[in-house]
């Protein structure tokens, strides 16, 4: 086993570049199985390092053909070559200014880790964050080295009739032999990590943008022709996007074109390359029939983050991978007010929050846990986490929260102006915003430094005579891997008290902060029922002894979504301790689901998203050991028992949903989105058993859908339910799709994640998925939709008895790790909690871990989880 100090790359180590390059100038001669790149630095000493010695550039999988300073070519006594780098002495460096060229070759089709430059259905794309673009010429490639980029693409025009690059075109021409180029120029300084190319036969749709100060944009979206419709929406988003981040940030965007490419193949979702942002194409094609209500959402949010880097991330980057969160936090939150801003805000909320309980807090509590500014890593992949990205910005949202909306915006108008064109960091963020504000956020960036999720301990005293309400509030945060110690943190805790009247008073945000504080609330006359944690303002867990009664009181009456969504999934998780412990499920969990169901007041969308029960891993989260079987098994009694009790009033609020969406067409209007959502939740409450009835009420859903939202309904419905309905489904879903990728993956992942007989049948058509002819192991998202989804999402299949579903994704971590690292990596989660299972679980799943650390070959990316994994176990 390979010892982890061999290859940790720490951030107290930082040095600033010894040298800069201030120009970089590119020439592609593009061919699928040899592509050749001469690369022209402009470069100069660092004033600031003056005690650099040499210069470093990466490379990986490269040949190179030449290394030539100021037009003489270097000696081999001159620069050192390794495997994976070459270093050029000082000595040859010793003019300032210099001009560096290098000329290398390599083969783009045999790329299969799809990071650097490769090919996608016959096109050439581009993936360079993080470190991606050392596979196409050596480079000092990292975030703080900033340079202007131009760059000629060469290629045969009737393969590659499309050559784009970031940036403006500057030219394009033929140039004999049935050859021609392409000139791009952008004129802000970027680091390597956003250089972009895309070249193939493609179409694109086009439309223009007026920026607030009157300057026209050329709007490109590029795709297969076949694809163009489906593109629409997207650039629908991208308008919207760029006039909400000009009223709400100021921010205008700064080159004559903006251009985005679908791409098939592609390890990541979406990447903010300056001017020409490269998507999964999952993530940005959508008409009805091919993408749900939550798809158009997702394609929304995704197309507007992407835009949003524009400034923050492209225009102000990242100093180095330790202050991922500098942009990606800052961006996920920005994102999120937007999607606030276009949708419902209390249901993009919860969404947020019920995301963050059940990915994030999990990671927090996992072997991998770590602050959303990392101290050290090995492979920066593995870092592009929900920590870094959901919980980074639920510590914007808390700024947000603590300075107010107009201070905020001042701070953010401060960062931007003072880092414009530069690399920053975390800490810079934060100082903008207490030059901004006046205020000290000393204690504050402990958010930036410790990991974990704390735990708000919080006890209510009332006292009648005196007309007042305490509350004791107790911070705890938990030791994680490799911080034993916390010190408090500072918590906006938003509350209110609530009355039996349904009256809500003394609204606020309690700023915790200590170790143990008191809050005192005065006109209090009768006992009231505190609300906490108020629009999730915080990723805290609160503990709070409620009542079952006082639950219910919050689910009817209080007037925050959030808290009556938690208030609902606190009696949902007492029903499931009962049963745990062989109790019947309280009556006041069937009355507060029964009331809902009446509620004629309620956003339907929001009723469907409290109607949702944890999942396994949520409800695995809260055991200290964990017994896998017996986890499920009380998750379907508690199921059965609400379906069956509320039959009735399931059945009766279906066709009510139904019903409201008979009298229109298909739109994507907020209540329309919304009576389905409720109906197609109730559709699946219905079937969690095996009722006729409910089958043929699936089975009728989907023969009068006329958009996939419903299709895919239905077939969620009857997913775990073998009947006649089912197949018929989809057999017809597989026939109609069976030559679209994006379609086909969703019945590839249905069928993964379908509960089968026995767990052992789960796993045997999954082996059988992994044969079909259609399965395509070259392609990302058909991997993620057969095999992560069945290790993240398959419970009873992938915990089976005999430890085979845990054999299955050990050999698929091996299978692709030597293709395609980051994507191996991923499949690695699924044994996070491993130490915490009970026997055999528990030495089952060791013992693959076991097996894949002894592998040699392993890639960084795997061999960081699988050890840190095995070390949690200790």
């Amino acid at each position: 086993m390979k010892n982890p100090e061999d290859v940790v790359i720490r951030r107290g180590s930082y040095r600033a570049p010894g040298f800069l390059i201030d120009q970089v100038d590119l020439q592609f001669d593009l061919d699928p199985l040899l592509t050749r790149v001469t690369a022209t630095l402009t470069l100069r000493k660092n004033l600031a390092d003056d005690a650099a010695e040499s210069l470093v550039l990466f490379g990986e999988g490269l040949t190179l053909e030449l290394i030539a300073l100021n037009d003489q070519t270097l000696t081999a006594t001159d620069y050192v070559k390794t495997a994976d780098r070459i270093t050029v002495s000082a000595s040859a460096l010793n003019a300032s200014p210099a001009k560096l060229t290098i000329t290398t070759t390599f083969n783009p089709t045999a790329n299969l880790a799809l990071e650097g430059l490769y090919v996608t259905n016959g096109a050439f794309c581009t993936q360079c964050e993080a470190e991606g673009f050392r596979r196409i010429t050596y480079f000092p490639d990292r975030p703080d080295v900033l340079s202007v980029y131009r760059v000629t693409l060469r290629a045969n025009k009737a393969n590659f009739p499309v050559l784009l690059s970031n940036g403006n075109l500057v030219s394009e021409r033929d140039i004999g032999d049935g050859m021609h180029e392409a000139v791009w120029h952008d004129p802000h300084k970027k680091p390597s990590y956003l250089f972009a190319l895309v070249a193939g036969k493609i179409d694109r749709i086009q439309d223009h943008f007026s920026t607030v100060s009157g300057r026209n944009v050329l709007l490109e979206i590029y795709s297969t022709t076949a694809n163009l419709p489906r593109c629409i929406w997207a650039m629908q988003c991208l308008k919207a996007a760029m006039r909400w981040d000009e009223n709400a940030y100021g921010r205008e965007y700064d080159l004559d074109r903006f251009m985005i490419y679908a791409a098939d193949d592609f390890n990541m979702g979406a990447m903010e390359n300056k001017g020409l942002n490269i998507f999964n194409s999952r993530f940005l094609l959508a008409d009805k029939d091919t993408a749900t209500d939550t798809d158009f959402q997702i394609i929304d949010a995704i197309v507007a983050h992407e835009y949003f880097h524009n400034w923050s991330g492209n225009r102000v980057t990242c100093r180095d991978w330790f202050q991922l969160s500098l942009k990606e936090g800052f961006t996920v939150f920005r994102e999120q007010q937007y999607s606030a801003f276009r949708g419902s805000p209390a249901v993009v909320r919860i969404e947020e929050a019920a995301f963050m309980q059940s990915r994030q807090f999990a990671q927090d509590a996992g072997p991998m846990a770590h602050p959303i500014r990392p101290d050290e890593y090995e492979a920066i992949d593995n870092f592009y986490t929900v920590t870094v990205y959901e919980k980074g910005s639920e510590v914007i949202r808390m700024l947000y929260t603590l300075l107010g909306a107009e201070t905020y915006r001042l701070g953010t108008d401060l960062y931007f102006s003072r880092h414009d064109g530069t690399a920053a960091t975390c800490d810079d963020f934060v100082a903008a915003m207490e030059d901004a504000s006046g205020r000290d956020l000393t204690q504050f960036k402990r958010w930036y430094s410790q990991a974990g999720t704390p735990l708000l301990k919080v006890s209510g005293a009332f006292d009648a005579a005196a007309s007042r309400y305490t509350l004791t509030v107790e911070q705890i945060v938990p030791p994680t891997p490799g911080q034993a110690v916390k010190w408090p943190m500072v918590i906006p805790l938003s509350m209110a008290l609530v009355h039996s009247s349904g009256e809500v008073t003394h609204t606020q945000v309690l700023n915790v902060s200590e170790a143990m504080q008191r809050f005192t609330f005065d006109n209090v006359t009768a006992k009231p029922v505190p609300s906490l944690l108020r629009g999730f303002s915080s990723p805290v867990k609160v503990d709070f002894d409620y009542s079952d009664a006082e639950l219910a009181m919050l689910v009817a009456k209080d007037s925050d979504a959030v808290v009556r969504w938690q208030a609902l999934r606190s009696l949902f998780l007492r029903a499931y301790d009962a049963t745990r412990a062989g109790h019947a499920v309280s009556p006041i969990l069937h009355q507060a689901i029964g009331a809902l169901l009446a509620d004629q007041v309620t956003d339907p969308a929001l009723i469907a998203h409290m109607l949702a029960l944890p999942s396994h891993a949520e409800l695995a989260d809260r055991d200290s050991v964990i017994d896998t079987t017996a986890i499920a098994d009380a998750r379907d009694a508690v199921m059965l028992a609400i379906a069956a009790t509320n039959r009735a009033l399931i059945y009766a609020r279906y066709a009510e949903e139904r019903a409201a969406l008979k009298s229109a067409s298909f739109t994507l209007d907020a209540a329309p989105m919304a009576h389905r959502s409720l109906a197609n939740t109730l559709l699946g409450l219905a079937n969690v058993s095996a009722d006729v009835d409910a089958q043929q009420l699936a089975l009728h859903a989907w023969m009068g859908a006329d958009n996939l939202t419903d299709v895919m309904g239905a077939m969620m419905a009857l997913r775990d339910q073998p009947c006649a309905a089912r197949d018929t489904i989809y057999q017809s879903f597989h026939d109609r799709w069976q030559n679209d990728l994006s379609m086909l993956n969703r019945w590839f992942q249905l069928e993964s994640c379908a509960r089968r007989a026995h767990p052992a049948d789960a796993l045997q058509r999954v082996r059988a998925l992994l044969t079909h002819p259609k399965f395509d192991g070259k392609n990302p998202n058909r991997v993620r939709a057969v095999i992560h989804a069945f290790g993240d999402q398959n419970w009873r299949g992938f915990h089976a008895a005999d430890g085979a579903g845990y054999a299955f994704i050990s050999e698929q971590i091996l299978r692709y790790d030597a293709q395609n690292p980051s994507l191996a990596a991923r499949f690695s989660d699924a044994f996070s909690r491993w130490h915490r299972c009970c026997e055999p679980q528990r030495s089952l799943q060791q013992a693959q871990l076991i097996q894949l650390a002894t592998h040699q070959s392993l890639s960084s990316n795997v061999r960081e989880i699988i050890e840190k994994t095995l070390r949690a176990g200790r």
